[in-house]
């Protein structure tokens, strides 16, 4: 494997393709010199539509504004920072320390005001808040409570030995970079663990699961959120930049809540194929809409809903038995 990456600083450009250590930021925003795109944006095209895909683009001077971080993208982006060190925790996050003091009451801050001199009472207090109010600034504050949600999900990571080694790799948070051939549109990746010692690449992912079958969840996540394309892309990036190939990749599921259990995901070689299948069929959509300006919506046509085979047998049988009426067809 060739390991030669390169570090790029905000508002450097790419003009070839590589591997690049890059802030987060940067790498979300058009980093090369044509339109490039991410495994978010390829699974919104194909996922939900290309209008989808369009209506939130960077791309888009009129796209639909930007959604408030809410508390669980704010959990699972510091979850990633302080489990796998993707990120600099203290420069994106802060958290209020338990044993921290009161701030200072509106009387007080008045009283200070008037006299320019905090109380006794006051003076601990507001030297505190003063310093932690200006580190805070431009960054995302966590509550105790996430903290020590995170804590018990490091904890239950480090005690799943599957979990370790598909998140264990000297090359996290690697920007891969490159010029589709077909398309000219530029490709990126960016999973959390690009293999160096033979393992799967691998991805956490925070989740709430949707029933008591943790495992049936994941897997219902995997589906619906479309994370074998981004991992089969991970895979191509790694291909075209570091000549390596992958036939499976993993993911690891935390629970964001009790009893925070970890589950490990292989995606196997079968789903990794119609991953890419489903990527290319996304690039292609997107590099048409920019060509075209043409962005369609899913359901651009009436669509026919029939009752499931299983809840029409159930029917017939219920009719045959008396438990429901009989009744002409409509002609």
């Amino acid at each position: 494997m060739s390991l030669e990456i390169r570090t790029i600083a905000d508002g450097e450009k790419i003009t070839e393709p590589g591997a690049y250590r890059m802030s987060m930021s940067w790498y979300h925003s058009q980093c090369t010199p044509g339109y490039s795109i991410s495994s978010s944006n390829i699974r919104a095209a194909v996922l939900k539509s290309p209008h989808a895909f369009w209506k939130t683009s960077d791309l888009n001077p009129n796209r639909y504004p930007e959604r408030e971080v809410n508390s669980s993208l704010i959990l699972g982006r510091a979850a990633h920072a302080l489990i796998l060190g993707d990120e600099v925790f203290d420069e994106h996050f802060i958290f209020v320390p338990d044993g921290a003091p009161r701030r200072p009451t509106s009387v007080q801050v008045a009283a200070f005001k008037k006299t320019g001199k905090w109380s006794n009472a006051a003076i601990e207090g507001a030297k505190f808040w003063t310093e932690f109010d200006k580190k805070a600034d431009g960054r995302l504050l966590l509550t105790s409570e996430q903290v020590t949600k995170i804590k018990y999900m490091s904890e239950n990571l480090a005690a799943c030995p599957e979990a370790v080694t598909n998140l264990t790799s000297s090359l996290t948070e690697i920007s891969m970079i490159w010029q589709d051939e077909v398309t000219g549109l530029w490709i990126k990746s960016r999973p959390d663990c690009i293999p160096d010692n033979g393992h799967d690449f691998g991805d956490l992912k925070t989740f709430a699961p949707k029933s008591a079958d943790l495992v049936l969840s994941a897997h219902r996540a995997t589906t619906d959120h479309g994370y074998p394309m981004q991992m089969a892309l991970a895979a191509e990036g790694a291909e075209r930049v570091f000549g390596t190939t992958a036939k499976t990749a993993a993911l690891v599921f935390i629970q964001t809540s009790e009893p925070y259990e970890p589950v490990p995901v292989e995606i196997d070689e079968e789903a990794l194929y119609w991953a890419r299948v489903l990527n290319r069929h996304g690039i292609n959509q997107i590099a048409h809409g920019f060509s075209t300006g043409e962005w369609p919506v899913r359901a651009d046509r009436m669509t026919t809903y029939s009752y499931p085979p299983t809840m029409l047998h159930r029917f017939g049988e219920m009719q045959m038995g008396g438990e429901i009426p009989h009744m002409e067809r409509m002609s």
